[in-house]
């Protein structure tokens, strides 16, 4: 989880020398909480190296989809939750009953065959954040595919003005992708009820950051 966070505001050394990132202070917002973000433990890398991955720009190598491998191999670790050190969120066949139970729509479980038990993991509902408060930093845009090649994040995530709530209860992906090169992705944004009915249900290994209004 640390390396994790680490890398959402451009404080993880990459794999390759790049220019240095400006990282802007954190600052406290005061806000209504309306959703969580939520967090879980570290895995490995989906793939090896950036070259191995389909899913990113031939040019740059910035992230333009997640393509899972399905030849990942998870090593069992104690929780429900993970995020790949490049950007997939994996999750236990104890989450997904979870969800099932609860009738949240718009989920995608892509199974992993070479280890039973668990999926990758995408919400296909999108969270629609603002990223002037939110005080995103932005890397060079890309020529060859029109990518800004990191985005970090400043302070917590903020709601857009625009974007309306329904309830409490959903589960969805932040509209912008966090990180640097392929390891840029989203992030799972959750209703604060449902943030709840995970504890109540016993998901472990799971932690959650406010995003307020």
């Amino acid at each position: 989880m640390l390396k994790r966070l680490l890398r959402l505001f451009g404080l993880e050394s990459t794999q390759e020398k790049e220019p240095v990132k400006k990282v802007q202070k954190r600052v406290k917002l005061k806000g209504k909480v309306v959703a969580k973000e939520l967090i879980g433990h570290d895995a490995e890398y989906m793939y090896h190296s950036v070259s191995e991955d389909p899913g990113v720009c031939p040019v740059c190598h910035t992230a333009l989809e997640k393509i899972p491998n399905l030849d990942y191999r998870m090593h069992k670790k104690k929780g429900d939750v993970f995020y790949t050190y490049d950007g997939f969120c994996i999750v236990t066949e104890k989450f997904k009953s979870f969800c099932d139970a609860n009738d949240y729509r718009n989920l995608k479980f892509t199974v992993l065959p070479k280890s039973p038990g668990y999926y990758v993991f995408e919400a296909e509902d999108v969270f629609r954040c603002d990223p002037v408060r939110s005080r995103f930093s932005y890397g060079k845009k890309q020529e060859c595919c029109g990518q800004y090649n990191w985005i970090t994040m400043g302070t917590k995530l903020c709601k857009s003005k625009e974007f309306y709530l329904p309830t409490d209860d959903f589960i969805s992906s932040r509209d912008y992708w966090l990180g640097d090169g392929n390891r840029k992705s989203t992030e799972i944004i959750i209703g604060t009820k449902t943030a709840g009915k995970m504890k109540q249900a016993g998901i472990s290994g799971i932690y959650f950051d406010d995003v307020i209004e």
